[in-house]
């Protein structure tokens, strides 16, 4: 019985063996090495797609913690920080020097508006409106607001932003790589 199974399995083989490309539609071995090697591709560009988006986002916490160190150094210094003098030229190398300090590599471009007067209106989120009068020469607010401010109050936005080098190049045509924060800052 033994010879004869092995007789018909010989046979069957040698049929098969005969028609051209019936040997490896049969054989299965390597499938498994090609589906990997088609998977991996796509499963490469989702992990760097997840590092670059990880990476931007800890680039805005560090740009934030540099901005946080520059509205520190706006609120101590109070009214003598002024739109076109050194007030502002040192506000924006706080921030510079303190976004480099927390790991930012690229070049940090900060930008100081104000001081001016502004009233805060009761919507959510809070905007700022300017008031019906101007700010004097020793930095302090004239004129009143409607409520819930009673009077206007002198106010400093600055802005900070620098541009991420992605990983991936693919990232940068699926995401803006441009990181950016705005702080406005009441003075004191």
């Amino acid at each position: 019985v033994e010879l004869r199974c092995f007789a018909e399995h010989n046979v069957h083989r040698a049929g098969s063996m005969n028609r051209p490309g019936s040997s490896w539609l049969g054989d299965r071995r390597g499938i498994a090495a090609l589906e990997f090697a088609l998977i991996v591709p796509v499963l490469l560009l989702m992990l760097g797609g997840v590092a670059d988006f990880g990476l931007l986002m800890v680039g805005k916490g560090q740009l934030a913690n540099g901005l946080a160190q520059g509205v520190q150094y706006a609120l101590l210094t109070g009214s003598s920080v002024v739109g076109t003098g050194s007030g502002t030229a040192t506000v924006q190398s706080v921030v510079k020097s303190a976004a480099a300090l927390s790991g930012v590599k690229p070049a940090v471009t900060v930008t100081v508006t104000g001081p001016a007067c502004y009233c805060v209106s009761s919507a959510y989120p809070a905007t700022l409106t300017a008031p019906p009068s101007a700010m004097t020469a020793s930095h302090t607010c004239t004129g009143s607001c409607t409520s819930p401010a009673a009077a206007p109050g002198a106010f400093v936005i600055i802005n900070a932003s620098y541009a991420y080098q992605p990983l991936m190049p693919l990232y940068s045509k699926l995401a803006n790589t441009t990181v950016s924060e705005t702080v406005t800052v009441r003075l004191q």
